[in-house]
């Protein structure tokens, strides 16, 4: 039996195998709704998603986020570097499509709206905080494995690859950059504001952190070849995140949103948002406030609160 953080004891839920890819550590392709498409009434493509128990997944989010084990025979042996923080670079970010994703459709649902009701403003607040955490957890990356791996897999895919490639980004853009809602004017929207500000502090430390000479790949071949975002370039940008596009339901968009945080609340609950250390002082100022080190220990319960907020029908939102 385990007790929740509420005193309920309840079973530990049993599981085999490491349910995600076909092995520890293993990866899945992301299907994404075309770019400028809502999802849909239903799947066009169910054959291509694994299916999602939304309960059990949240049942185990929970236990993880108040101190459970994963307890999983597939976990014990420990993945080798690249693995592991190969696994977190490409989940982390398919992770952060899909809830910008989210954050879009909310959005969307209250274009005609000077400020969202407060129950978008909550899931709104829920999911830029669960971009936080995504940030934090791919950036956890050392700088030695992300100039050696990471860094040249992307050159390699495009000397000029950037995240302004990201299609998904461009609905939440505004907001991540400050602007609409996000500016903190009505006092209802405060709390989306101070996580929008995180995210900022956090984007900053990350780069920092792993970019020291600030400059990126897209900035580096500036003077010798101009690409902007394109049809192309998004392309190019999916399909390094193994990223397809398709029409996908909601309880598409949902079981693979909720199996990629099972799976990556079972690695940091077994391994540590910083398996081999956070550098301390020797990280850049932005990762050392107290906001970052709330979310860094609030991580598991960020994970779960994304998951609830996913499975909640977007009806229930009015």
């Amino acid at each position: 039996m385990t007790s929740l953080s509420d005193g309920t004891l309840v079973a530990e839920p049993r599981t085999a195998e490491w349910e995600f890819g076909d092995f520890a550590y293993g990866l899945e392709p992301l299907t994404m709704p075309p770019v400028g498409y809502a999802t849909v009434s239903s799947a066009v493509v169910p054959s291509a998603l694994p299916p999602c128990n939304p309960d059990l997944v949240l049942f185990r989010l929970r236990l993880l986020a108040d101190g459970g084990s994963p307890d999983l025979p597939a976990i014990r042996t420990d993945p080798t570097d690249d693995q592991l923080f190969w696994f977190r670079w490409i989940t982390g970010h398919q992770i952060t499509f899909l809830i910008w994703h989210l954050m879009g459709e909310i959005l969307d649902r209250n274009a005609g709206r000077e400020t969202p009701d407060r129950a978008s403003l909550a899931r709104l607040e829920t999911y830029a905080y669960g971009y936080c955490a995504m940030l934090l957890y791919t950036g956890s990356c050392p700088i030695d494995l992300y100039q050696s791996l990471i860094r040249p897999r992307m050159q390699l895919q495009h000397r000029s690859f950037s995240g302004t490639w990201a299609s998904d980004f461009v609905p939440v853009r505004g907001l991540f950059r400050g602007r609409g809602v996000a500016r903190g004017d009505a006092p209802e929207a405060a709390g989306l504001a101070r996580a929008v500000d995180v995210h900022k502090t956090i984007h900053d430390g990350i780069a920092a952190l792993l970019v020291p000479e600030g400059r990126s790949l897209l900035q580096q071949t500036m003077k010798e070849t101009v690409v902007r975002p394109s049809e192309r370039t998004a392309i190019l940008y999916d399909n390094f995140f193994m990223t397809l596009r398709a029409p996908v339901d909601a309880d598409g968009i949902t079981s693979q949103l909720l199996r990629r945080l099972d799976a990556v609340a079972s690695d940091v609950a077994a391994r540590g948002l910083y398996p081999r250390g956070d550098g301390g002082d020797e990280r850049p100022e932005e990762l050392r406030s107290t906001e970052v080190a709330r979310c860094e220990s609030r991580i598991g319960h960020i994970l779960h609160e994304v998951g609830e907020a996913a499975a909640t029908p977007a009806e229930l939102l009015s």
